[in-house]
C-alpha cells in the first residue's frame, strides 16, 4: 500500500474519533443552514437564482471549517514527537503532506454534501416549489465550486499546522489568511472606495462560488485555485523538510527551503496572473444557469409573428453585459423553438460601435438600454438601470404585437387618494404605474369634482385607489353614468369599467355605488390565515376565474384588507342581474371580488359593465413592490386587463428565474430552527455519542 493511501485513511481515522472534527461539523452545518435562510428571506421575489444562493451561503464558512479539520494533523505530529519517527522513515515529505491534505478534503467534501442533503430535504418538505425541476444533481455545479475552494483552503490549513506545535495557533493562523486578510482587505477597499464600494464590486470568493454555480466556467479562476493549492501543498513539504535541518551543519538548507518557498510563491503569483490573462470564460447551461420563463412570456413569445430587432445598447465593459446578453439569447432561442416572434440581437457599444451608437442617440435613447424596434411600429427602449428583466422585455413585445384602441386608465384624485406620480414617498403608485405604461396602457389624473374634467372614449377603466374622504353626490352621479355608457360615450349600451382600491369600510361614499352593483364591503375574518409580518394577510386562495387561473400556487399579500360579499344587486333577474364573483379568499373572508352586468364582452362592440373592488390599497404602493415575494403585481395588471376588455392577455406575469420561496412567518421560524438548531444539535449528539463509545471499546 502506498505511503499516500496509508497517511490518507490514518488522518480520516483519527479526524473521525475527535471532538473537534464533529464540532467543527456541526457548526459548519448550523451556519450555513442560518445564513441560507436568512438569504432566501432577502432575495425572496427578486431574480435570484436557489443553487448560487446556496452555494455563497455555505462558502464563506469553508475556511473556518477547513481549518478547525486540519489545525492538528502535523501540529500533533510535533507536540507529541511522533513527527520524528515519520521523518526517519524512508517515505517523501510529500506523500505524508498529499496524503493529510486528502484526509482532511474528503472529510470537509463529505460535510458539504451532507450540508446540501439537509437543506435539500427541508426545502422539499417547507418549500417543495422552489426545487420544481431541481434534483440534486443539479446543485453538484454549486457542489464543485465549494469543493474547489474547499482544495485551497485545506492545503493552506495543512501548511499552517506544519508551522505551529499548537493546533490552536495552526487555526487562528489559517482563519486569519482565508478569512480576515481577503475580506477585511475587500472591506477596507470598499469603505475606501468613493463611489460606495461599487468599483469593487462583490467579494471576489463568493463571487467565484455564485459564478460556477451558475454555469459560468472561468479558466483563469479555475486555473488560480489549482496553482495556488499545489504552492500551498509544495509550502507545506519543504516546511516538514526543513525539521530534518536541526544543528548548525542545517542552516544552509533550512534557508534553501524557505528560499524555494519564497520563489514558488512569486512563480504561483505570475501563473496566476497569466492564467487571468489568456482566461477563456465558457457560460453554461448547468446548475442555476439554464434559464426559465414563464408562462406568460411563453404564450406573447408563441403568439406573436414576424421579427423584431433588439439592440443592447451597452458598453462591452459593463458589468451588467453578460447577464443581459445570457438573458437575450435564452429569451431568443425560446422564441424559435416555440414558432413564435424571430429575435434579432444585435450589440451597440456606446464607444467602439460610433455610427450605430449615433442612430440611436438620434432616436434620443439614452445609453445602458435595450432598444426594441419593430416594421411598422416606433422604437422603445428599456433602461437597464431599473427592472429590465423578463417581464418588461416581454410588455415591450407584446406592446408591439398587440395595439388596442382603449389604452387610457384614469386614476381619480382630490380624495386622499394614492398618487401614481409619487416618485418619492414608499406610499406612492408611480413602479404599478410604471408597470401599466410597459404593457401599453396611458396613466391619467381626473377630478370627477372638476365639471371640465372629462372620460374621454380612449377611456379603459376608472381607478380609485384608497379614497379617504368622501364623494360628493355629483361625483358619483358622474361615476354611474359612466358605467352605465353615458359619461364619455357616443351611445348606450357600451358599460364603463371601474377599480376600487378600498381604504375604509365606511368612507369615500364608495360602499354605496358598490353594493348598487353587487358587491358589499363588510368586516374581514382573517385570523385564520397567513401572515408574513403580523399585521398583513397572505391569501393564496383564488376562485376559478380568468383574472386568477394563472395565479395557481402563488399568493398575494394586503395589510389589513377589507372583506366583501354579495349585496342584493347580485340576486335581481334579467338585464338588472349582476354576476358576482370571487377572486380572493383568505380566512373566512373574500378579500376581493368583481361583479358583471350587460355587454358581450367584445371590445370592438357592446363592453359589459365591469366593476371590481379589493379590499385593500397598500398592497400595490411602491414599498409594497419593492419586496417583490409576491404576485401582487400580477393580480393587479391582470385585474386590469380584464376590466379593460384584455382578457386574453390575463397571465402569470412572474418571471420564473424570480425567487418566490411561498413561505409566511410561522414557517420560516420553523424552517430556520429546524435546520439550524435542531439538525445540527441532532448530529453533534449522535456523532459524539458514537465516538464515545467507540472509545469505551478501545
Amino acid at each position: 500500500m502506498s505511503p499516500v493511501r496509508v497517511t490518507f485513511r490514518r488522518t480520516v481515522g483519527i479526524a473521525r474519533g475527535l471532538y473537534t472534527t464533529i464540532l467543527a461539523t456541526a457548526g459548519f452545518l448550523a451556519a450555513t443552514a442560518a445564513v441560507f435562510a436568512f438569504n432566501l428571506d432577502a432575495a425572496e421575489g427578486f431574480r435570484v437564482q436557489l443553487i448560487p444562493l446556496w452555494t455563497v451561503s455555505a462558502a464563506p464558512f469553508l475556511p473556518v471549517l477547513a481549518a478547525f479539520l486540519g489545525m492538528d494533523v502535523w501540529s500533533d505530529e510535533r507536540k507529541t514527537g511522533r513527527i520524528d519517527l515519520l521523518l526517519s522513515s524512508p517515505v517523501r515529505e510529500r506523500d505524508f503532506v498529499i496524503g493529510k491534505f486528502l484526509g482532511v478534503w474528503t472529510i470537509l467534501a463529505v460535510d458539504v454534501a451532507i450540508a446540501l442533503a439537509v437543506s435539500y430535504a427541508f426545502l422539499l418538505f417547507f418549500a417543495p416549489s422552489l426545487l420544481s425541476g431541481l434534483s440534486v444533481v443539479s446543485f453538484l455545479p454549486g457542489v464543485f465550486a465549494l469543493w474547489m475552494q474547499g482544495a485551497l483552503w485545506c492545503a493552506v490549513t495543512v501548511a499552517a499546522s506544519a508551522w505551529f506545535r499548537s493546533p490552536a495557533a495552526a487555526a487562528g493562523t489559517s482563519i486569519a489568511i482565508l478569512c480576515a486578510l481577503p475580506r477585511g482587505a475587500w472591506l477596507a477597499m470598499k469603505a475606501w472606495s468613493g463611489e460606495g464600494g461599487t468599483r469593487f464590486g462583490d467579494m471576489p470568493l463568493d463571487a467565484h462560488a455564485y459564478d460556477i454555480a451558475s454555469g459560468y466556467i472561468s479558466s483563469g479562476t479555475l486555473f488560480a485555485y489549482a496553482v495556488l493549492a499545489v504552492t500551498a501543498l509544495f509550502a507545506a513539504a519543504k516546511t516538514v523538510a526543513s525539521l530534518r535541518c536541526a544543528g548548525r551543519g542545517g542552516k544552509g538548507l533550512f534557508a534553501s527551503a524557505w528560499a524555494s518557498v519564497a520563489l514558488s510563491f512569486l512563480a504561483a503569483a505570475l501563473a496566476v496572473s497569466l492564467g487571468y490573462r489568456m482566461d477563456v470564460a465558457l457560460d453554461l447551461p448547468i446548475g442555476g444557469g439554464d434559464m426559465r420563463f414563464s408562462d406568460r412570456t411563453r404564450n406573447v413569445l408563441a403568439d406573436t409573428r414576424g421579427s423584431m430587432t433588439v439592440t443592447v445598447f451597452l458598453s462591452r465593459k459593463d458589468g451588467r453585459f453578460r447577464e443581459v446578453g445570457h438573458f437575450l439569447r435564452a429569451l431568443a432561442a425560446e422564441a424559435d423553438a416555440l414558432g413564435g416572434v424571430g429575435l434579432d440581437i444585435r450589440y451597440v457599444d456606446p464607444v467602439l460601435d460610433t455610427g450605430a451608437a449615433q442612430r440611436l442617440v438620434n432616436m434620443n435613447v439614452p445609453r445602458d438600454s435595450l432598444v426594441f424596434e419593430r416594421e411598422g411600429s416606433a422604437a422603445n427602449w428599456l433602461l437597464l438601470d431599473g427592472d429590465w428583466g423578463e417581464r418588461a422585455c416581454v410588455s415591450r413585445i407584446e406592446r408591439a404585437a398587440s395595439p388596442f384602441r382603449k389604452n387610457c386608465i384614469y386614476w381619480t384624485a382630490g380624495h386622499g387618494e394614492a398618487s401614481f406620480e409619487d416618485y418619492e414617498s414608499p406610499g406612492g403608485l408611480s413602479k404599478i404605474a410604471g408597470e401599466l405604461a410597459n404593457d401599453g396602457y396611458v396613466n391619467r389624473c381626473i377630478n370627477l369634482a372638476d365639471s371640465s374634467a372629462t372620460v374621454a372614449e380612449d377611456c379603459a377603466l376608472i381607478v380609485i385607489a384608497g379614497a379617504a374622504s368622501e364623494f360628493s353626490t355629483v361625483e358619483l352621479n358622474r361615476l354611474r353614468g359612466y358605467l352605465e355608457g353615458q359619461e364619455g360615450r357616443s351611445g348606450r349600451g357600451d358599460g364603463g369599467r371601474l377599480l376600487v382600491l378600498m381604504n375604509s369600510i365606511r368612507g369615500g361614499g364608495l360602499p354605496t355605488l358598490l353594493s348598487e352593483w353587487g358587491i358589499r364591503a363588510v368586516p374581514a375574518d382573517t385570523s385564520s390565515a397567513g401572515t408574513l409580518s403580523g399585521t398583513d394577510v397572505v391569501a393564496s386562495d383564488f376562485p376559478p376565474h380568468p383574472v386568477t387561473a394563472p395565479l395557481a400556487g402563488q399568493q398575494i399579500v394586503l395589510e389589513k384588507p377589507i372583506a366583501f360579499r354579495r349585496s342584493a344587486a347580485a340576486d335581481g333577474t334579467g338585464a338588472d342581474r349582476k354576476n358576482y364573483s370571487e377572486l380572493v379568499r383568505a380566512g373566512n373572508s373574500c378579500l376581493a371580488a368583481v361583479s358583471e352586468s350587460g355587454g358581450t364582452g367584445d371590445d370592438l362592440a357592446i363592453r359589459p359593465t365591469r366593476i371590481a373592488a379589493i379590499g385593500d390599497y397598500v398592497f400595490i404602493q411602491d414599498a409594497s413592490l419593492s419586496k417583490m415575494g409576491n404576485a401582487n403585481r400580477d393580480f393587479f395588471v391582470n385585474l386590469v386587463k380584464y376590466l379593460s376588455g384584455r382578457d386574453s392577455f390575463t397571465s402569470a406575469g412572474t418571471e420564473a428565474d424570480r425567487l418566490v420561496s411561498g413561505l409566511d412567518r410561522r414557517t420560516r421560524a420553523v424552517f430556520v430552527i429546524a435546520t439550524a438548531v435542531v439538525f445540527p444539535s441532532v448530529f453533534f449528539i449522535a456523532a459524539a455519542a458514537l465516538v464515545a463509545v467507540g472509545r469505551r471499546r478501545k
